[in-house]
């Protein structure tokens, strides 16, 4: 008997390797005239005048694999950013946590998530206006482009004012230098965000030996809770 959720989960990874392999499978339809000809003659193309249409039916089908396969590419990666920021949505996100976790459980490297919230950015939204806030949103995504490594960190939006980092070879401590920099970066880009309420809360958690995804992202979300609460507590004392 065939078992259904061996059939899906057999769906799901040829569609992701599908999907990872961004079309190129579509070349082999350059072989298709080829294997036509063979069929219906029992032969390959024999006179110049068949292998020139040979070739020039390749070209044409090359040609159109590749503008498919450009604006597949352009569509996937519209559909894992963030139209905002120009940063990772929380789609991106959740695959790129999961790929780093894989890759950092098996090269033995620490790897760092970084949660972050904006403290008070309701206030900015209230008093100046959501093209403000939406100013302050993409100051913040300047600062994290700024600062994290090009190529190795990434950067998402996964939320309203949420955003998340994934530093691979990064220790916790060295996440907490990240995050310093990009508040001082933030503080250059405006005055806004020095001596305001607006702020940032961020929680670091670095990945522990045989940690699922799902258990990583929730202490980096539980580390940022507990900042944003200390904050709150700091700012009614004063």
């Amino acid at each position: 008997m065939i078992d259904p959720k061996s059939v899906v989960s057999r769906s799901k990874r040829l569609g992701a390797f599908l999907e990872r392999a961004g079309l190129r499978w579509m070349y082999l339809l350059v072989t298709v005239p080829v294997l036509t000809e063979v069929l219906e003659t029992g032969r390959l193309a024999r006179t110049p005048r068949e292998w020139v249409t040979e070739i020039v039916v390749g070209a044409v089908i090359t040609l159109l694999v590749g503008r498919v396969r450009h604006d597949h590419l352009a569509v996937l990666a519209m559909s894992h950013s963030d139209v905002l920021t120009g940063l990772g949505n929380r789609r991106a996100f959740a695959e790129a946590i999961a790929d780093d976790c894989v890759r950092a459980r098996r090269s033995g490297q620490p790897l760092s998530l970084v949660y972050i919230d904006l403290d008070n950015f309701k206030q900015i939204n209230d008093r100046a206006g959501h093209g403000a806030g939406d100013l302050v949103l993409q100051q913040l995504a300047a600062a994290i482009g700024h600062v994290v490594r090009d190529r190795v960190d990434r950067g998402f939006r996964i939320g309203g004012d949420e955003f998340a980092l994934l530093l691979p070879g990064s220790s916790a401590e060295q996440a907490e230098a990240v995050v310093a920099r990009i508040e001082e970066h933030c503080a250059r880009l405006d005055p806004v965000w020095i001596g305001g309420p607006l702020g940032i809360s961020a929680g670091i958690a670095e990945l522990e030996s045989q940690e699922a995804a799902t258990d990583f992202t929730r202490r980096a979300d539980n580390a940022m809770y507990l900042k944003k609460l200390t904050r709150v507590e700091i700012r009614s004392r004063s």
